[in-house]
């Protein structure tokens, strides 16, 4: 399997990598709306790192507007597309780059619920990992996961992430298992062989 980053339409959608079913677009503007229609979700805030509650709308709007759109401008951030479509279906980012070990902390979001289970999420996985080992040239690619999310587990051991440890974790009075997963360079390049650029 070959993934190479598709040239842009225009300057204000510039498609940063496509695969079968999505493509990475930088973040605009005008994503605002659905991203704080997200983040202010009950059912997607129950699978996500913030306290289990959803965010309230001005806390959506800051996060999109402070942290969002610059990581995105900075290349680590991108809002996920249905190539069919081009409708904006969630948001994908890379973070805690740690240049001297060559890490970083993978991070997705399918916000528009209907589109669950029919691979969008799996496939935005594989383009943001592409993007981290050929452009940024990492070693490895972590992430984490609740327990009680056995869908996003499932997917992200397609992509070829494993397993490398638990942990325990409280929020509201519920008790929480963390699951912390790894995919290394070397694992991917056998599997996928993606092409650097």
């Amino acid at each position: 399997m070959t993934m190479a980053p598709s040239k842009p339409a225009d300057d204000a959608n510039f498609i940063v990598r496509s695969g079968a079913l999505v493509n990475l677009q930088k973040h605009q503007p005008q994503d605002e709306s659905s991203f704080v229609r997200w983040y202010t979700d009950a059912d997607i805030a129950w699978v996500l790192r913030h306290d289990l509650r959803p965010l309230t709308p001005y806390q959506a709007s800051g996060y999109f507007t402070t942290i969002v759109m610059p990581s995105s401008a900075h290349g680590t951030a991108w809002g996920i597309h249905d190539n069919e479509s081009n409708t904006l279906i969630g948001t994908t980012a890379i973070t805690e780059i740690d240049e001297r070990h060559g890490e970083c902390l993978f991070r997705i979001v399918i916000g528009e619920k209907a589109v669950w289970n029919r691979g969008f999420g799996t496939d935005a996985t594989r383009l943001v990992v592409a993007e981290a080992f050929d452009r940024f040239d990492l070693g490895a690619v972590n992430l984490e996961v609740f327990e009680h999310n056995p869908r996003a587990y499932r997917s992200y051991e397609k992509v070829g992430f494993r397993e490398q440890h638990r942990t325990e974790e409280w929020a509201r009075n519920v008790r929480l298992e963390v699951i912390a997963m790894r995919l290394r360079r070397e694992d991917w390049d056998e599997t996928y062989h993606c092409v650097a650029h």
